[in-house]
Formats: structure tokens, C-alpha cells, sequence
């Protein structure tokens, strides 16, 4: 694996702001429930599916960390 190797995702998250329906909607709480990943919205009592949802995604990258005894 390159170690300058930059991954893009959107990072659902408490407080995150994003569009659903052409409105901007914020991020309440995410589940994780059957292996799906279940966005749920301030206000709205059902889960979104993330694929609904516009977020900018965030870059980040991995890097190995030596094992501490």
C-alpha cells in the first residue's frame, strides 16, 4: 500500500450537515443494523439510506502503527 495513498468518503456523523430532498438536513445518529449503514436526520424518525444523502467527502489516509508491547 502507498503510504501517500489518500482515501474520499463522506463521514456521517452527529451534527454533520447534508442535503436530502434539496433541503439541508443535519445528521442526528447513524446505526449499523444487518450490515447496513441507517443515517437518521434531526426531526425525522425513520433512517435514510446514505446513498440519499449529499455530503462532501472527507480525505484521509492509513497508515500502519507498530504493535506496543
Amino acid at each position: 500500500m502507498d503510504p501517500t495513498a489518500y482515501y474520499y468518503m463522506p463521514h456521517f456523523k452527529p451534527g454533520a450537515a447534508v442535503r436530502w430532498n434539496q433541503q439541508r438536513e443535519t445528521v442526528s445518529h447513524v446505526v449499523i443494523r444487518r450490515n447496513m449503514l441507517m443515517v437518521y436526520l434531526v426531526g425525522n424518525d425513520t433512517p435514510v439510506y446514505p446513498e440519499a444523502l449529499q455530503l462532501a467527502p472527507s480525505a484521509f489516509h492509513l497508515t500502519r502503527v507498530p504493535d506496543h508491547d
